[in-house]
């Protein structure tokens, strides 16, 4: 758990210094990237259903590498998308054989990249896909189960919180005070908007397995301070040591 505490410090920090004016979608795609010291990202739901949306594309090159598979219908996306796996992917010779109408083309618009596929699956259902590339292949800042983590951190932040009951009103958290009030004092430490502040109150409930409702007590009774040493609160939103 200390691990998903400190890749959450890590990423409230780079949510912290993204562009404000962005749609959410993108200011995560952009933090994300960033944290997982990626040179582009996109995040792309139902990747290989009908519906299929690519929210966002931090560049030209994330952007063309996702319209070759949603055109060509293979390469990472789609197989990390079906297996619920991460999937790791230079595009050489092994690409060729792999997927062999995407690699050239790919190489083409984009040189000799290497491909990081996510899945994002923040429950039981994959939600979409987090897609990376590096034009300098090099590692991934963290290991495969935090990498894996941040995926699902962003789909938590993409949906309403998973811990929480039933809310009234319109939006998923109306009439919700305890909540407001938390999200205001996560806008002061960092200077980030609401919508950021909210991501990260909702990650951090995810990576604790406990309601937004508890977490925001602990920010509210100033157990928890984003600004400070991750305080690593247990499923009941205590503070543990």
């Amino acid at each position: 758990m200390s691990d998903k505490v400190a890749v959450l410090a890590h990423w409230a920090r780079a949510i912290a210094d993204s562009p404000p004016a962005q749609p959410l979608p993108m200011r995560l795609c952009l933090a994300s990237a960033r944290l997982l010291d990626a040179d582009g990202a996109a995040i792309t739901l139902a990747y290989t259903r009908a519906e299929r949306v690519t929210l966002c594309a931090t560049d030209d090159t994330s952007a063309r590498l996702e319209d070759l598979q949603d055109v060509l219908g293979q390469g990472p996306g789609p197989d990390a998308y079906r297996s619920g796996e991460m999937v790791v992917a230079p595009l050489d010779e092994s690409a060729d054989r792999r997927w062999p109408e995407l690699a050239g083309s790919a190489r083409e618009a984009a040189g000799p990249v290497t491909m990081y596929a996510i899945p994002i699956c923040p429950d039981s259902q994959i939600l979409g896909v987090l897609t990376l590339y590096q034009a300098e292949p090099r590692p991934l800042r963290y290991d495969v189960a935090e990498t894996r983590f941040v995926a699902d951190a962003l789909g938590v932040a993409l949906l309403r919180d998973p811990g929480s009951h039933a809310e009234a009103g319109p939006g998923p958290w109306a009439g919700r005070s305890q909540v407001h009030q938390a999200t205001g004092i996560v806008v002061a430490q960092l200077r980030i908007g609401t919508d950021d502040a909210l991501v990260l109150l909702r990650a951090h409930a995810y990576a604790h397995d406990t309601s937004l409702d508890a977490i925001a007590a602990q920010v509210i009774a100033r157990q928890l301070d984003f600004t400070t040493t991750d305080p690593t609160p247990d499923r009941n939103g205590n503070e543990t040591s």
